[in-house]
């Protein structure tokens, strides 16, 4: 079980998934083209890999937490 990072609460264990065959994709919202986006984009889930990453949501204060994929094409430092 895990702990709300925002509440404290515990967090309900799930996974990330899609009806339709798409991948889910996170972007910085400051970037305005799709290049500048795909350079700093994490994906959530790819469809290709069948991937359905897990996930914890609190039903308290609505979040949702996840771990970031190890091949996530994003630099964790600002330039």
């Amino acid at each position: 079980m895990m702990e709300c990072p925002y509440c404290g609460r515990p967090m309900k264990a799930g996974r990330i998934d899609t009806v339709k065959p798409v991948n889910m994709e996170w972007y910085p919202e400051d970037k305005e083209s799709f290049l500048e986006k795909a350079e700093n984009s994490i994906t959530i889930k790819n469809t290709y890999q069948f991937e359905r990453p897990a996930a914890w949501l609190c039903f308290h204060c609505h979040k949702l937490v996840m771990d970031v994929p190890e091949r996530a094409n994003f630099r964790f430092t600002e330039d």
